[in-house]
């Protein structure tokens, strides 16, 4: 203690004194009007002159009146302000002292203005009563000497019951526990023998029933260069604490995400050595991370040249990033430098480099989403540009943003004058009216619109479809519209004409249908006329044959609204003015003929006014054929040009073969069940082995019993007389058209089964006419034919002329059928079987299957027919079932 500290008081309580000539800054304590008290030796040196009884307004001039603040509010203040003996700014530092809830003096700290961290310090030491610490002072016999007023606040223990005891009693009392009191005790035994200037302890304890944190911080209490005791100031610190942990827990944690995230971090100090390294992908460089601490940054040359210069760049003060490619990813690195305050300075123009800090990101895959993202938009601005259907974009607000080529053509503008605009400075108000309207729908409900809308054109209005969709921006929001236009005027066209064509094709398959009802040559023609006229599509129809006698097609049936047109024209066969026309030319070829305009086509010129006259447009030949025979002539009219596209003309020709087939099976089944036939004897003059093999081994070859088992394919059945049958079968494999021949184990035959694939019977078939049996025998060979008595004779010969190059007809004779069927029953068994039916019992009987024991098992005569066995079965069994009825049902 100072001899010029001096006060009645402070005499009285050394403790105080020694308190205050422990402190290195000046201080003093003083009433709360000011007048100084007590005071230490810096203090008195500072004012350079006697204080006592002086005011402390009158030592230092501070406006901000600090004293009289701590003693209003009774917390701590500070102000600044010059001294009056020299003028020098220092700070102001003043705690109240409280006894009995008024300030009854107050310590002032003085301290140069320029070391803040000083002046808090000796505050601290220097506020031996303030409020909000617990103080305690313990002697070198470790005894308590004295407390302040804040310790009974700070502990809930009054100061009575510690001064005066041995520092043990903080333990006994558990205001301490044991290892902060031995960690204390060997602080005490530090700072009395003068090893430590100051030692600070923190621990955790019980504050006002909770956990806390408190610190203590003990400091050296000298007189005479000897330390007599040791004053302690308890602060409480939990929540400084618990942030501290937090601020721990939280570089703990950002420490591991660091360590988990796929990014790099490097420090490297002012010298350019690398301080610290971490981060996951460290884990691509192809060396341990640990190996580069404390290297030079130019360890990273090998690994990554661009690190290297962006650090040194930064070690120079600048802010740089960069992109690198370690190991095939790419890396995108931020180079800052690294700052500290220099000791003493004022700000931050005094700091000084304190190394330089990179953190480089893996962008490898947001650069290829990126250039995938970019490819694509190059992709779809192509798109857009390359359509041929005008495309816009549109905001929120309804201007256009984006508008392709074909946009610009059809408004005729340019590009920069729509781009900005809106639909109505575009387009008239009625069309920019429906657009506006449809543009909004889709923003409000967020979700795609298609509509059609006419607009007016030349030489007729359009129909355009629209397609309306909203288009989301990064954020998901919905920023705008985008639009197509397509002109779909020629698209509803052909779907008009594909619902006809539909509704014509199902009318064709009506006609083909009906057919399966219709029994008879009339009943089939009439069906199919009636349903075409009666269509809403077609006038008029007529089906003609041609005549025995001429070379004219007659028409037999009609139906439609022009009658008289049939009075006013005629159709031959022949190539002349009258049979060069659709009608003939589709009769003569067998290839359905076509006038898409009866005015303007000149085949059609002869009958040209007649059809003009009833109306008529256009017109369709089609022949009514079966296999190569024509049956007749089916002719239909419209009432309007190019009525028959090409789809309606693959339907007529089916329709066509058709009806050819059904009159064809219309007339072999009439001469089934004819009483009375007309049979025709036909000369044949072949050069085929067949006819050779006759000639020479002077036999006789009898072909009969045709079954028709396909549409190309015939079985016949062959009986030799006059020589061996091998004779038979070596000549018969040699013809083209015989597809397989198979032996047949009878004597009086027949003795070999035929699969021929071009066989006359065929062509008989499809003229309506049976072949009975064909004989060759001395190298000439006589087909003999059955057909109704009123068929066409040329029909039948141009059937034979079809499959033999020298035909004449040798005979002919109307007979009445005198053979008894080998049935004897009720019915008509010839309605009773099915043609697959009679063939499977046919083959059957020939091949010897209901002999004993069997020539033939089913197997084999189902490969014959080329069906399985299991179906040949059936078929027996429903034939056998089917002549039963007839025998038997009465």
């Amino acid at each position: 203690m100072s001899e010029r500290v001096g006060s009645r008081e402070a005499a009285t309580d050394p403790i105080v004194a020694e308190l205050l000539d422990a402190v290195a800054d000046p201080a003093v304590v003083c009433d709360p009007d000011g007048t100084v008290r007590a005071w230490n030796e810096p203090f008195a040196e500072r004012i350079d002159d006697d204080p006592r009884d002086s005011a402390l307004a009158a030592v230092v001039d501070c406006p901000s009146d600090p004293l009289k603040r701590a003693v209003e509010t009774g917390e701590r203040t500070i102000g600044s302000g010059p001294l009056a003996a020299s003028g020098r700014e220092v700070t102001v530092a003043v705690r109240p002292v409280e006894r009995d809830g008024a300030v009854t003096a107050a310590v002032v700290t003085l301290s140069d203005a320029t070391d803040p961290f000083e002046t808090e310090r000796a505050l601290y030491e220097a506020s031996v009563d303030a409020a909000a610490d617990a103080v305690y002072v313990v002697d070198r016999s470790h005894t308590i000497r004295a407390a302040s007023d804040g310790f009974e606040r700070f502990t809930g223990i009054p100061s009575e019951r510690v001064e005066g005891h041995d520092i043990d009693c903080l333990r006994e009392l558990g205001i301490i526990d044991g290892e902060t009191f031995h960690e204390g005790m060997r602080a005490l035994r530090d700072l009395f023998a003068g090893e430590v200037g100051s030692h600070t302890i923190t621990s955790n304890v019980r504050l006002d029933e909770a956990m806390g944190y408190v610190e203590n911080r003990l400091a050296p209490i000298e007189r005479d260069g000897e330390v007599v005791a040791v004053v302690n100031v308890v602060r409480d610190v939990t929540e400084r604490e618990r942030r501290r942990e937090a601020l721990a827990a939280n570089r703990e944690r950002l420490s591991t995400i660091m360590e988990d995230l796929p990014v790099m971090m490097v420090v490297v100090d002012a010298a350019g050595r690398i301080d610290h390294c971490q981060g996951l992908d460290f884990d691509a460089l192809v060396c341990d991370r640990s190996e580069f601490l404390g290297e030079p940054v130019d360890a990273f040359e090998p690994v990554c040249p661009d690190l290297v210069t962006g650090f040194y760049r930064a070690l120079d003060g600048e802010t740089t990033d960069a992109t690198a490619t370690i190991n095939d990813r790419t890396y995108k690195a931020c180079f800052e430098p690294l700052s500290e305050a220099e000791p003493g300075g004022g700000g931050a123009d005094d700091a000084v480099a304190a190394g330089a800090i990179a953190v480089a990101i893996d962008i490898t895959d947001r650069t290829q989403r990126e250039a995938q993202l970019q490819a694509r938009e190059r992709e779809l601005r192509a798109v857009i540009e390359s359509s041929a259907d005008p495309i816009a974009m549109q905001d929120v607000d309804g201007r256009y943003q984006v508008v392709n080529e074909a946009m610009v053509e059809i408004i005729d503008g340019d590009r920069d004058s729509i781009v900005g605009s809106t639909p109505g400075a575009v387009f008239d108000d009625r069309f920019a009216t429906r657009l506006e309207s449809h543009r909004r729908a889709v923003l409000d409900t967020e979700g795609a619109r298609v509509v059609e809308e006419t607009v007016a054109a030349e030489p007729t209005e359009k129909t355009i479809q629209l397609t309306f969709a909203p288009y989301n921006g990064p954020d998901g929001e919905v920023q705008g519209t985008v639009s197509i236009a397509r002109d779909i005027t020629e698209l509803e066209r052909q779907r008009g004409e594909l619902e006809t064509l539909a509704e014509i094709q199902e009318l064709v398959q009506e006609s083909v249908r009906a057919l399966t009802g219709a029994t008879t040559s009339e009943a089939i023609k009439e069906s199919v006329c009636e349903r075409l006229a009666d269509s809403e599509y077609y006038q008029f129809a007529w089906i003609g044959q041609r005549e025995a006698s001429k070379r004219e097609v007659a028409p037999t049936h009609w139906a439609g609204i022009a009658d008289d047109y049939l009075d006013e024209i005629t159709v031959t066969v022949a190539a002349d003015d009258r049979g060069g026309g659709p009608a003939g030319e589709a009769y003569r070829t067998g290839e359905v003929q076509v006038v898409h305009d009866v005015t303007s086509e000149p085949a059609f010129e002869p009958w040209c006014e007649a059809a003009v006259e009833s109306g008529f447009g256009s017109m369709v030949a089609v022949p009514l054929t079966h296999g190569s025979t024509t049956h007749g002539l089916l002719a239909v009219y419209a009432d309007r040009p190019n009525a028959f596209s090409k789809r309606e003309l693959s339907g007529f020709e089916t329709l066509g073969e058709a009806v050819g087939f059904g009159l064809a099976a219309a007339q072999y089944r009439r001469l089934l069940e004819s009483d009375s036939v007309l049979e025709l004897e036909f000369e044949v003059n072949e050069e085929t082995p067949l006819f050779a093999a006759s000639r020479e081994h002077g036999c006789r070859f009898e072909i009969d019993h045709a079954v028709r088992v396909g549409d190309d394919r015939v079985v016949n059945y062959l009986t030799v007389d006059g020589a061996d049958p091998e004779v038979g079968a070596a000549a018969a494999r040699e013809l083209s058209h015989v597809e397989e021949i198979r032996e047949l184990d009878r004597e009086d035959g027949p003795h070999f089964e035929m699969t021929l694939t071009d066989s006359v019977f065929r062509y008989l078939a499809d003229a309506g006419a049976r072949g009975k049996r064909g004989i060759v025998e001395d190298g000439v060979g006589h087909m003999i034919v059955e057909a109704p008595a009123d068929l066409d004779v040329r029909r039948v010969t141009e059937a034979m002329n079809a499959r033999f190059s020298d035909v004449s007809l040798a005979a002919k004779r109307e007979r009445h059928r005198t053979d008894t069927p080998w049935w004897l029953g009720h019915g008509d068994i010839g309605a009773r079987l099915t043609d697959r039916q009679r063939a499977v019992l046919k083959t059957a009987y020939y091949n010897g299957y209901y002999e004993w024991p069997r020539d033939a098992d089913s197997e084999t005569l189902a490969d014959s027919l080329d069906i399985a066995s299991t179906t040949f079965l059936q078929h027996l069994r429903k034939g056998h079932c089917r002549v039963l009825e007839a025998m038997f049902d009465s």
